[in-house]
């Protein structure tokens, strides 16, 4: 019988050759380079839109506060402006200089009355149809103490005032020419004013007639009054014609807004500024919205009339720029348009863009402005409600 063959060996061992080395090294490289490729566009994209959503919530809020506040401007009551005469006060504001944080100080709490020193009705009388809305095409010096006017190249700003949405309704008849003027409560603390004694620059409004005054709100017992004597700083403390408003009178304070860009120390793009009066004390420059390179104003003015010559209340003109407006008192739209610009200097390195535009005209970049940010336009158009109601 024949034994069983019996082979020994050692096993076959295999591996990568250098060139299958190679080989996957160059196919594991090429596919970390497209995914680092697809990784930067990924985050890159993701960067663009959240500037981009973060320019576009800073304008709507923007927007909307400037929006807001040209659709109350010209209120002062069911008559509307052209109704509203002053009660004989000399010098409708204080003419004091109030040092405000940065980018400077306001002349006077009525900046108007600083650009036309020699107009009465500017003075004496912001809410006349000529003057409750006012725009410039930069930053009146005028208005700001020396040397602290803020630059404000390429930019507008805009002067809105107005009677406050808070009112309180007068709770009795006057009993006489030179009474106090009752009030049910004192529920927005007027008796409390922090400013100038505590007196406030106010309307009382009916839909007869409608009158600027200086009062103080003042409290004997449970009786809550607002007294417009002469030691308020009113020429009389008789009501024009010597009217005695009613329970159907609202007193409400008059209001002010000025809106204009400026950089702040230390920023690398402006900010949208805001500077408000509330009837008794201006309030400290705010800082409003930042990131706002530009603010731009057009101005809707009605020029035509009907066959009775009555103004149409249309805005049949828009002037794109201050200057060019002929009659404030007919202007009845404005369209405000912002410039935004993303704080990140070089929030779209990959993209080129086209020449901005703002409000469909040529956008000149302010001087040292870098081409590198984002830049986005918004815009709205708002019509002046109480000047189309008080015509």
């Amino acid at each position: 019988m024949t034994a069983p063959s019996v082979f020994s060996g050692r096993r076959q061992h295999g591996g990568f050759s250098l060139v299958e080395l190679l080989i996957a090294l160059a196919l594991g490289l090429a596919v970390l380079v497209a995914l680092s490729a697809v990784y930067l566009t990924v985050k890159q994209s993701f960067r663009f839109q959240e500037t981009s959503g973060r320019l576009q919530e800073d304008a709507s809020f923007a927007l909307d506060t400037i929006a807001r506040d040209l659709r109350m401007a010209g209120f002062a009551g069911c008559l509307g402006i052209n109704k509203v005469i002053v009660n004989g006060v000399s010098t409708y504001y204080p003419g004091s200089v109030l040092t405000l944080g940065s980018p400077g100080g306001i002349n006077g709490p009525n900046p108007l009355a600083q650009v036309e020193t020699s107009n009465p009705e500017v003075i004496q009388q912001p809410l006349t149809a000529l003057n409750f809305i006012r725009g410039f095409d930069s930053v009146p010096s005028s208005m700001f103490a020396a040397g602290a006017a803020p630059a404000s190249s390429n930019a507008s700003s805009l002067f809105i005032a107005g009677g406050s949405v808070n009112s309180v309704a007068v709770s009795a008849t006057m009993s006489n020419a030179n009474s106090n003027l009752g009030i049910a409560d004192d529920p927005y603390r007027w008796r409390n004013g922090p400013a100038n004694s505590g007196v406030y620059d106010l309307i009382v409004s009916d839909c007869t007639s409608s009158a600027i005054f200086r009062g103080k709100v003042t409290q004997s017992g449970a009786v809550t009054s607002i007294d417009h004597s002469t030691v308020m700083g009113n020429a009389s403390a008789a009501f024009t014609s010597n009217r005695l408003f009613d329970t159907s009178a609202q007193v409400m304070p008059v209001e002010w807004n000025f809106y204009y860009v400026a950089t702040r120390p230390g920023a690398s793009t402006p900010s949208l500024y805001r500077v408000f009066y509330d009837g008794n004390t201006r309030q400290q420059a705010q800082d409003l919205v930042s990131n706002v390179e530009s603010l731009r104003l057009h101005y809707g003015e009605n020029t035509a009339v009907d066959a009775s010559g009555a103004p149409t209340l249309v805005a049949d003109v828009w002037r794109t720029s201050a200057s060019s407006v002929t009659d404030w008192s007919r202007v009845v739209a404005v369209r405000v348009g912002l410039m935004m610009v993303s704080g990140d200097d070089n929030a779209n390195p990959d993209i080129t863009l086209a020449a901005p535009t703002l409000l469909g005209q040529t956008y000149t970049l302010p001087g040292g402005a870098s081409t590198k940010r984002l830049r986005k336009e918004y815009s709205t158009t708002v019509v002046l409600r109480n000047s189309v109601a008080a015509r």
